[in-house]
């Protein structure tokens, strides 16, 4: 059977059908079976149901985790193209959503495996739960797409052996997003009115006070605390606003060649313009107790705030709620005095995480297909429509050009650095992170630096922000984790 070629317009709309069901509500895994009301009589449907049996009991079922809910559509329309090239395979797509995550833990810890699953940390204490992708057991035939060294590249970090997860972008772009009919209702133009930090912050004082005498606008930025987004991504992209905050300096934290707690240290400048923020009013009361999705971004969704400090994925959300939405974006650092370039963070390459097999699938009846299903997963055809729904560059090389156009892509990052774009002076930082440079070093069972996945992290910048502790003991505090976490030697 020919495959079906699914056009740019097709992924646009079934990704907007597919994060309506999600922006506002959470996505429980699931099996959705049709039900068919055959109007015949009884003996003919029995007769149906054993003629059907023999190909119901040849019939491949392969569950597969979609990247994000945001992107479960999508994807179901992309392995529709492999259900038509193998007849006979079914695959079956759930969701994980942030407040199933335990959950979801739990059920695999009880021993069940999907067909292919996607995660978001493999590393020395844990890699031995999961199928070396460059190992006997597996037959993968893409490695040399990539851009970098993917063979070694989780084995150079961690000091192990083995590839256990495959992504194919450089990492997330946090950046300001808001709604670009708010905005010119406020009377504001960041795109063209700011350009160094201080006027960042000129802007927000502006907006913030605009939107205090605006009827149905509750906050100008809005803001909440996600500690994954907070721990992994914008405490380093803070700092690289200003000349001592830069990447290579916090590499230097890491490394134990400048402490955390430093009057210099790069991360003092993440902790003190949240709390200035705070003070000066730009962010909502008792932000960092708020919910990421719930609060923050619902809000956002229902245009009742103009703009956060985000990744790409809520564009696509706000999409689907209006499709006629006008989003733009701004460089989330433009730099503060001292620092000549105006830099932008890109996180670190996704060498931990991503689509993955749990140890224990090889020994399924359908292991063939499963290594078939994961490779044409990660092949340049289908790598390239994956990108395309995204809408960000990837570090993979295709057949085709990718044609991007994510609604981040076009409403920011595709200017970035870009001959003739709007911030074509800004540059990219894509540099190795500070917590790359010492993983192999991390002790088994460590917080390590910023200990987010336990809530601690949140609890800090609560206290910083009322004032229970100072920016300073919050740095101690950083400091003793990284002494406690790390034995570089």
């Amino acid at each position: 059977m020919e495959a079906k070629k699914l056009t740019r317009r097709d992924f646009l709309r079934t990704v907007a059908l597919g994060a309506a069901g999600t922006a506002l509500s959470a996505c429980t895994p699931k099996v959705v079976k049709e039900t068919v009301i055959v109007e015949k009589p009884v003996e003919k449907v029995v007769e149906k149901i054993v003629t059907a049996t023999p190909v119901a009991l040849k019939e491949i079922v392969l569950e597969v985790r979609a990247t994000q809910p945001e992107y479960e559509n999508a994807e179901k329309q992309i392995w529709s193209i492999f259900e038509q090239e193998n007849p006979g395979v079914k695959i079956e797509m759930f969701s994980v959503n942030e407040d199933q995550v335990a959950a979801y833990e739990a059920k695999i810890a009880g021993g069940w495996t999907p067909a292919m699953d996607r995660v978001f940390e493999v590393n020395q204490d844990n890699y031995q739960n999961f199928v070396n992708l460059n190992g006997d057991d597996m037959d993968f035939e893409w490695f040399d797409r990539w851009e970098y060294d993917v063979r070694n590249a989780w084995s150079e970090k961690y000091g192990a052996p083995g590839v256990y997860t495959l992504d194919f972008y450089q990492g997330f772009v946090f950046t300001w997003q808001y709604h670009a009919d708010l905005m010119e209702k406020a009377g504001l133009d960041p795109r063209n009115d700011v350009e160094t930090w201080d006027d960042l912050k000129g802007f927000l004082d502006e907006g913030t006070k605009w939107a205090a005498a605006e009827d149905g606008v509750d906050n100008f930025w809005d803001e909440a605390f996600h500690g994954w987004v907070f721990g992994v991504n914008l405490m380093d992209t803070m700092p690289l606003a200003f000349a001592d905050g830069q990447r290579d300096r916090q590499r230097q934290c890491f490394l134990g060649e400048i402490p955390f707690n430093g009057p210099d240290s790069p991360y003092r400048h993440t902790f003190e313009f949240f709390k200035e923020a705070h003070d000066e009013g730009w962010l909502p009361e008792n932000w960092w107790v708020r919910e990421w999705e719930s609060d923050m971004e619902a809000n956002y969704i229902a245009k009742k705030s103009v703009m956060m400090l985000h990744g790409p994925w809520t564009w696509d959300k706000m999409l689907a709620a209006d499709p006629s939405a006008q989003q733009l974006g701004l460089p989330a650092t433009p730099p503060a005095e001292g620092q000549t370039q105006w830099m932008q963070s890109m996180g670190r390459l996704a060498i931990y995480e991503g689509s993955c097999l749990w140890q224990g699938v090889q020994l399924k009846p359908e292991w063939d297909m499963i290594q078939k299903a994961f490779n044409w997963w990660h092949s340049p055809k289908v790598v390239k429509m994956r990108a395309e729904v995204e809408g960000r560059p990837i570090v993979y090389t295709t057949d085709e050009p990718v044609e991007l156009e994510g609604a981040q892509w076009l409403g920011v990052t595709n200017d970035i650095g870009a001959q003739g774009g709007v911030f074509e002076d800004v540059k990219y930082e894509t540099g190795q992170v500070g917590e790359d440079a010492v993983a192999r070093y991390l002790k088994e069972g460590a917080t390590g630096v910023w200990d987010w996945e336990s809530g601690k992290l949140d609890e800090v910048f609560g206290d910083v922000m009322l004032e229970k502790i100072t920016v300073q003991q919050a740095l101690d505090w950083v400091q003793k984790n990284w002494e406690e976490s790390y034995d570089i030697g």
